[in-house]
């Protein structure tokens, strides 16, 4: 009989065991599909991110592209006013040839006028304290050292950015009584 006990005793742990699984199994399967669910929705949510980000980065090359095309055509709307200047005078020349030159001195005032509009302005030129980063030395003459002494092409600058450097003429620090000392001793060497 105790042999029958035994094997009556046996077979109960089995089943005890597999009923402990099965809520285990049953408890990961659920783990697994809301995990799967999850990772759905963060799927979903991050190609809806990419989506709008993708559209968002049209937008702005688009809204760039607008933004340099509407800047050019302000440029050249301001612009167009010296052109007309220009045949004008050019047209009184005809008539008048000394009428050329006033006519010309406003075509440039009014140039000017327009390119401060846009926000272009001049280098310092003549006078003003030499700096490599708006100007662009071309020679130096007696003078002030440092100072810029003639400017052989104005520069431009556009807020924080150069246009254009001013091609100058730098004082070298030798006063001209000072170079005539120097050439009279090189004279007698």
């Amino acid at each position: 009989m105790e042999n029958k006990e035994t094997v009556a005793e046996s077979p109960a742990p089995e089943v005890s065991e597999a009923s402990n699984e099965l809520p285990e199994l049953e408890r990961l399967r659920g783990e697994v599909e809301f995990l799967k669910a999850e990772l759905e929705a963060s799927k979903n949510k991050f190609l809806r991110l990419y989506a709008d980000f993708e559209n968002y980065k049209k937008r702005m090359a688009q809204e760039l592209e607008a933004a340099q095309r509407n800047g050019k055509f302000d440029a050249v709307r301001s612009l167009l006013g010296t052109l007309d200047d220009l045949e004008r005078a050019l047209g009184f020349a005809s008539v008048k040839p000394e009428d050329l030159i006033p006519g010309v001195k406003t075509v440039l005032e009014n140039f000017t006028r327009n390119l401060k509009s846009l926000g272009v302005e001049s280098v310092p030129g003549v006078g003003a304290e030499f700096d490599p980063r708006y100007h662009e030395a071309i020679g130096a003459v007696e003078g002030e050292d440092g100072k810029v002494m003639h400017v052989y092409q104005q520069g431009f600058r556009y807020g924080d950015l150069l246009v254009r450097p001013a091609r100058v003429v730098v004082g070298n620090g030798v006063k001209e009584a000072e170079s005539s000392e120097q050439s009279a001793e090189s004279e007698k060497n």
